[in-house]
Formats: structure tokens, C-alpha cells, sequence
């Protein structure tokens, strides 16, 4: 039988090109990969929106969100949360939800609700989200009532309430638990723990003023930062048992610290911050650091901290005057300023893809 060469070799470009097409991950969206900012924007402007940050070029670009969809996310943008393709941005003053296509910011759904009464952050556990929230005042200015909403993620609709204690803010899953830490301001002191296989409170931890941000370090353990009452210089970390929740380590930070609380990509070294200054300490450590790892002197008001989990490089966010555009600075692992770029107004949160 005579072979066409010709044909023999199309076919073999065909299969080839189909085969690497396979192999090779699609591209998504303009944002599939990066750095995201949360910007809160300036209060009762309406104007939070997010900031899209490329490493490899150390290019910004400014209000993705309105970009893509022609108007500003909303008032007060307190976190931006991925789960796989979709990413919720909870809008603290405009109390809703707008849920987006992750990698290309396009708006897919929005989710209002009157128990959605100054939201804070968002968890999402097997097919539903966990939202915490502030909650209502009284005509007093006192904090009534916190709780977590809880919503199917499919639908978008309001499944259950879970009662926290006053001011919840923070939330981390360690993949059984989901632990919400109660800040208020420095008002409150406590942990709770909810089990999400049955939407129960089933634990509040006693710690000190003002827990905060949390992280699980390399063997698992849950750290939590209490940023204490206001100029009490009393703020400390915890390490607790993800599993007994027992207390098993107390370190006093002599000073009042900022609310995130970050850990290296090996998860053997935790990042703080206090002031201008960014402090770091190994999990094996038992007293705070006596001096700062950097000192960011060139930052007005450090608001937002993170840690790459792939480069290990920190992000520092400076929300300036809290009314114009911000900036965000990069260092080395090694402490070295790398970069800096423009962000939004209050950089709040940093999302690495």
C-alpha cells in the first residue's frame, strides 16, 4: 500500500499540537496569576476596588474591578477570598457580596441580605460560604450581637446563623474546624470554634484583648494575634491546639500590634507588625523578637501585611491618609527592599495566585 507523506505528516502536526494543548494549563483570564490588593477605598465614598499586581513585570493596574464591570465594587472593600474560579469580595459598608470569575473579575453574582449587617471576611468549606459579621449597634454605639452567615455557594442563598461573640472578624479552616477570632476593637477575647459539619459553635477559647489574624504553622498548630486594648501595649500570641484547644504557648509583644499575622512559605517563622516595623520570630520561639526585622521608615500607616507563600517575599500596604491612593512596598525573605507599586485607597489585604 503507497503512503501518502504528506497526509502522514498533518496528521502527526495535528496530534502533537492536540497532545501539548492537553499538557499545558489554558489560560484563564488576565488575572490568573499575580498578586491581588484589596482596597477598602475612602469611607462612605463607595469607591473599594482592587488592585492587580504582576512580579515578573512589576506592573500595577488600578480598579480591575470597575474595569471589567463599569463601577466601583462598593463601600468599604474589608477582603477579597478565592476558591477555585471564584472570588468574593465582601463590601464591609455596602454589606453585600459581589462574586466574581477569579481570572477575569467579571461579576457573576451578588448576594444582599439583612443579616448581612457589616460583613467581614469569608470562608468557603464544601459548597458553602462562611461569612463573619460585625452586626448591628444600638442607639448607644454598642456592639449588639456577631455572628457568621452561612450561604449555599451555588445559589447564593442564606442557609444558616451561627452566634460568635461581639465583634467577629477573622476566619481560618485547618480542615476540620473553623476557627473565628472576636476582636472588637480590643473589647473582646475570644476564639470560637465552629464545626462546619454541623453549623455549631461547639468552643470559645479565652485569650487576651483583641484576637485577630491567624495561621497554621509547619506542624499544624494554630496561632492567633490578640492586638490588645487600645494604647495598653498588651497585645500577645498564641499557639493553640488545633485539636484539644488547649493553650499550649503565650508570648508577650509589649506593644500593640497590627491585626495580620502572617507565616513563611515552610511555615516555621511567623511575620507581625507593630507600627512602622515588621517583626518575625521562629515557632519555636518562646519571648517576642527585641528589635524589628525591617523597619519600614518610609511607611505612613502600615495597614495591610503579607507573605508569598511561593517567594516568601513580604507585602507591606500603606494606607497614607486613608483618602487618596495608597502604596504597597516589597522585601526579600532576606529583608531587602525589592519593589514598590500604587494601590487603591487603603490597601487592606494582599492575595497571592
Amino acid at each position: 500500500m503507497k503512503i501518502n507523506l504528506k497526509c502522514g505528516v498533518f496528521v502527526w502536526i495535528i496530534v502533537t499540537l492536540v497532545s501539548c494543548n492537553k499538557s499545558s494549563d489554558p489560560v484563564k483570564g488576565k488575572y490568573q496569576t499575580g498578586v491581588l490588593v484589596a482596597n477598602q477605598g475612602k469611607f462612605g465614598s463607595a469607591n473599594g476596588d482592587v488592585t492587580y499586581y504582576n512580579p515578573a513585570t512589576s506592573l500595577a493596574e488600578q480598579n480591575i474591578y470597575k474595569n471589567v464591570n463599569g463601577s466601583f465594587s462598593g463601600d468599604v472593600l474589608q477582603s477579597v477570598t478565592l476558591d477555585g474560579d471564584a472570588g468574593y469580595l465582601v463590601l464591609n459598608g455596602s454589606n453585600k457580596i459581589e462574586v466574581v470569575n477569579s481570572n477575569t473579575f467579571s461579576l457573576t453574582g451578588t448576594f444582599t441580605d439583612p443579616k448581612l449587617d457589616k460583613p467581614q471576611y469569608l470562608s468557603v468549606i464544601n459548597g458553602k460560604a462562611y461569612v463573619s459579621v460585625w452586626g448591628p449597634y444600638d442607639n448607644q454605639y454598642n456592639l449588639v450581637k456577631s455572628y457568621l452567615v452561612v450561604l449555599n455557594t451555588k445559589t447564593l442563598q442564606l442557609v444558616d446563623t451561627i452566634t460568635t461573640d461581639l465583634g467577629v472578624g477573622n476566619l481560618l479552616y485547618n480542615g476540620k474546624y473553623l476557627f473565628a477570632s472576636n476582636n472588637n476593637f480590643g473589647s473582646s477575647n475570644t476564639l470560637s470554634v465552629i464545626d462546619p459539619s454541623i453549623d455549631k459553635r461547639i468552643n470559645q477559647l479565652r485569650l487576651s484583648a483583641g484576637p485577630a489574624g491567624m495561621v497554621l504553622d509547619a506542624n499544624s498548630k494554630l496561632w492567633v494575634i490578640a492586638t490588645g486594648t487600645y494604647g495598653g501595649n498588651n497585645g500577645a500570641l498564641y499557639r493553640v491546639n488545633p485539636s484539644t484547644f488547649a493553650i499550649e504557648q503565650t508570648i508577650s509583644l509589649s506593644a500593640n500590634p497590627g491585626t495580620s499575622l502572617c507565616a513563611s512559605p515552610d511555615k516555621k517563622t511567623l511575620y507581625y507588625s507593630v507600627n512602622s516595623s515588621i517583626y518575625k520570630l521562629s515557632i519555636e520561639a518562646t519571648t517576642a523578637p527585641s528589635s524589628p526585622f525591617i523597619n519600614a521608615s518610609n511607611v505612613v500607616t502600615l495597614y495591610a501585611l503579607g507573605v508569598n507563600p511561593t517567594t516568601g517575599d513580604l507585602y507591606v500596604g500603606d494606607a497614607l491618609n486613608y483618602a487618596s491612593a495608597g502604596m504597597a512596598y516589597v522585601y526579600g525573605a532576606d529583608g531587602s527592599k525589592k519593589s514598590s507599586f500604587a494601590t487603591g485607597i487603603v490597601p487592606t489585604q494582599f492575595v497571592f495566585k
